[in-house]
């Protein structure tokens, strides 16, 4: 199969968390990653994203 990545999401204050694997490591993954799982969750529990800080770990 080969490699393969994890991205993952974390909300610390709702403590709430979203991973998704990928088998290729492209910034397309992060954004597929934000309309599949995690802005979904908050459209359907009717809670606003405000703002949404990003990070990475290389």
């Amino acid at each position: 199969m080969g490699r393969v990545y994890q991205q993952t999401y974390v909300d610390t204050y709702c403590k709430v968390a979203h991973a998704k694997l990928y088998t290729a490591r492209t910034p397309i993954t992060a954004a597929d990653m934000l309309n599949d799982k995690v802005l979904p969750f908050y459209e359907e529990h009717d809670l606003p994203v405000l703002r949404m800080p990003f990070g990475s770990r290389d």
